[in-house]
């Protein structure tokens, strides 16, 4: 869950907006500190490329972006340490995008400590939060479930199946919760590359193979097959499993 969301000039450390939904930590003591980070990162170790550090069973997650000539804005999400990478780096990511479509860079450029005058941003984050909570209705959830059901009875190869977005949010799950971790640090790591969408991929792993066919730029379809599953039969199974998918929710 998102505790806090921060918006700061990185050198100095200035917070220009915040939104909090958790008072876990003073707002003015968290600001410093993480321009302490960006100090440190900064100086030792002569980059200003700072993505995410874990502290305890919390997250943040930094997002840095120039302004003008030597201003630097970072963007920062605090949340709970379990809580899907992927899917905060992308919030966080559009959050940045319409802070600084919204002002004018010269504007950030003069800050004068005044925050008030960015307040009504809240309503973009409050916006850009909603729109990640429910991607299909309910009406589309049931006929995807019998779409399901009818694949597990469609092979015997077939173990289980899924459909979740490109950045691993889980929309519909019949997988046990350690193939699920599995393919979520799958997501993670390739978003981190820079790899923000998959298209096909095929693999075999301790719990399967594991086929994930890319919907379009927003869903990916799951199945997890047995280990004797010759993987040609998997990759047809996978590809006809999603273009089903794909009429009902595309």
């Amino acid at each position: 869950m998102i505790k806090s969301i921060f918006v700061m000039k990185a050198n100095t450390g200035e917070l220009i907006f915040y939104k909090t939904y958790e008072d876990l930590f003073n707002v003015k003591l968290t600001s410093s500190f993480l321009s302490a980070i960006f100090s440190f990162v900064k100086q030792t170790l002569k980059t200003s490329e700072i993505s995410e550090i874990e502290v305890g069973v919390f997250r943040f997650i930094f997002e840095i972006e120039r302004v003008g000539g030597t201003e630097e804005l970072l963007f920062a999400l605090f949340s709970d340490r379990t809580d899907n990478l992927v899917e905060l780096r992308n919030q966080l990511m559009e959050i940045k995008e319409q802070f600084l479509e919204k002002y004018d860079q010269s504007l950030l450029e003069r800050f004068d400590g005044e925050i008030s005058r960015y307040g009504e941003f809240e309503t973009n984050i409050e916006n850009i939060l909603e729109k990640s909570k429910q991607l299909v209705s309910e009406d589309i959830q049931k006929d995807l479930i019998m779409v399901f059901r009818e694949l597990h009875t469609f092979s015997s190869f077939v173990v289980s199946s899924a459909l979740l977005t490109q950045t691993g949010r889980v929309i519909v799950s019949y997988l046990q919760p350690h193939v699920l971790s599995e393919i979520i640090r799958l997501l993670e790591g390739r978003f981190i590359t820079g790899n923000y969408q998959i298209n096909e991929l095929i693999s075999l792993e301790d719990f399967g193979i594991l086929n994930l066919v890319g919907i379009d730029e927003n869903f990916i379809s799951v199945v997890q097959f047995k280990s004797n599953c010759p993987f040609e039969t998997g990759l047809i199974i996978g590809k006809k499993f999603s273009q089903r998918l794909r009429k009902l929710i595309c």
